[in-house]
């Protein structure tokens, strides 16, 4: 409940925070199995490689199919052509993570660029598994980047983030915070929204007290799916 001294936070009954701030929320996150956010966007060229170099890739995603909590491609708005490449996988470290990304039979053809790795906690504990995609619905997946100002506005606005995420809780497969590599750092949230199209979810991160709050210096906003290895 927002105002309630017992949870400053304001995070939901159900949610495993509840009552946790300071040392408390940092030793609850930092309890958790390391997951990693993993955005690949393809090199130019790619698009030619991707049909031969597909039969690798998801033979390398099978091998860490157990360690997937979510994956698939990066589409255009129209959800025709494959972008990149993108997942959520519970890995030790950065390392780890760094090996699973090179070991893409897509990575290993070329077709890469550098990829985006940051570590991630989800607030939700939903896998690939759990929640079959609604077909009638699309797939966003939207980083918010914090801006330099974030530490002093988190804090306002984090009563009403956690009221309003609740409020549309059955439009998110994952949703959570981004942090440093050792866990300790918050450096955005990642949302994982399930939505009628682009205009929907451009509103449902608009609508979040935390971009309206100035918390957000950067929004990456990106199409997918769930891919071919998780069927």
């Amino acid at each position: 409940m927002a105002g309630d001294p017992a949870n400053p936070g304001g995070y939901r009954p159900e949610d495993p925070r509840y009552g946790l701030s300071g040392q408390a929320l940092q030793d609850y996150y930092l309890a958790q199995p390391p997951q990693w956010f993993i955005r690949s966007m393809y090199a130019p060229g790619a698009a030619e490689k991707r049909e031969a170099a597909m039969e690798a890739h998801l033979a390398h995603q099978a091998g860490y199919r157990d360690k997937v909590h979510f994956a698939g491609p990066i589409l255009s708005d129209d959800g025709s052509t494959p972008l990149g490449t993108m997942c959520i996988i519970e890995l030790p470290d950065r390392a780890a993570a760094e090996e699973y990304v090179s070991g893409d039979g897509y990575a290993k053809a070329g077709m890469l660029e550098p990829p985006t790795i940051t570590r991630f906690v989800s607030s939700k504990r939903l896998k690939h598994d759990d929640r079959a995609p609604d077909p009638d619905l699309q797939l966003f997946v939207a980083e918010c980047i914090d801006g330099p100002d974030a530490a002093t506005l988190r804090p306002q606005t984090a009563a009403d983030h956690h009221q309003y995420q609740g409020s549309i809780i059955d439009r998110y497969m994952a949703h959570g915070p981004l942090r440093s590599d050792d866990g300790k750092d918050l450096l955005g949230s990642l949302f994982l929204i399930e939505v009628a199209d682009r205009n929907t979810a451009e509103l449902l991160v608009a609508n979040e007290p935390m971009t309206a709050g100035g918390v957000f210096g950067e929004v990456n906003l990106h199409r997918w799916r769930f891919g071919k290895s998780l069927a």
